[in-house]
């Protein structure tokens, strides 16, 4: 188990006040990173090693948002290792201890030299202490995207979504996904099941992410152009990221 306590910043948080969606999942990446830097396995010396920790999905679900200037605790427990997988734990405590938001992450051990996925040695899994899977909802790893999906706008990839690995940063495809279904919503002018007062009295943001799934698929680099999909289905909002052929890099589905 490793933790950190912040303070959410001014900088870190959307119009209404609350940590943006897109913070959030820094700080669960983040703290997933300070763990392995902690323990001697991390970034740097991976990359010595030719190897790499790629992050393959996240199932996050969110109780409330962090408000601005709230001191929060972030807290993660890798839990199993599986072949050249890693399954890890990462969860959002408010000051008095409650637990606020509960994520699931599979990571993918990785050879740089080839690319393909290879398994870490006793050495690397070691240096981790397991610890026992939090109580939550578990749902599988794999997104079962709908048919007939409306395709949106393209997006270039920029130069600002790319990480140190040189390709589309995970939190990127997520803050995408969330501002096309904003936009998607406000222009079909779906009614809201919640009135403004509530959503005020609640210090939620009218379109309050209650749960997220997110799969990796595919690295996108500089230059490249997403092509976004989308469809509502059974209270879900999915938004699957492709290339010109229709090969998906990521897949997002959001639970309002």
């Amino acid at each position: 188990m490793y933790s950190f306590t912040s303070r959410v910043r001014y900088s870190e948080t959307d119009e209404t006040g609350n940590l943006s969606l897109r913070s959030l999942m820094n700080y669960l990446q983040d703290c997933c990173l300070f763990q392995s830097e902690s323990l001697g396995v991390g970034p740097d010396y991976l990359k010595k090693r030719h190897r790499l920790w790629l992050l393959s999905g996240w199932q996050v679900i969110i109780d409330r948002c962090p408000r601005m200037f709230e001191k929060i605790t972030v807290e993660t427990i890798p839990y199993e290792f599986s072949g050249c997988l890693g399954w890890r734990n990462v969860s959002v405590s408010d000051e008095n201890g409650i637990c606020i938001v509960r994520a699931n992450s599979p990571w993918v051990y990785v050879n740089t030299d080839t690319g393909r996925p290879a398994q870490p040695d006793e050495t690397e899994k070691s240096a981790y202490v397991l610890g026992e899977r939090i109580p939550m909802d578990y749902a599988p790893r794999k997104i079962k995207l709908p048919e007939n999906m409306a395709a949106r706008t393209p997006v270039p990839v920029i130069q600002e979504f790319i990480d140190t690995n040189h390709h589309v940063n995970n939190a990127q495809y997520v803050d995408i996904a969330v501002n096309i279904m904003e936009e998607n919503m406000r222009s079909a002018s779906a009614p809201d099941t919640v009135t403004e007062a509530e959503t005020e009295a609640r210090g939620e943001q009218p379109f309050f992410v209650r749960e997220l799934r997110v799969e990796y698929k595919k690295q996108a680099i500089l230059g490249e152009v997403l092509y976004p999909k989308t469809c509502l289905q059974d209270d879900w909002y999915y938004v699957a990221f492709t290339d010109l052929n229709g090969h998906v890099y990521a897949a997002v589905a959001i639970r309002q």
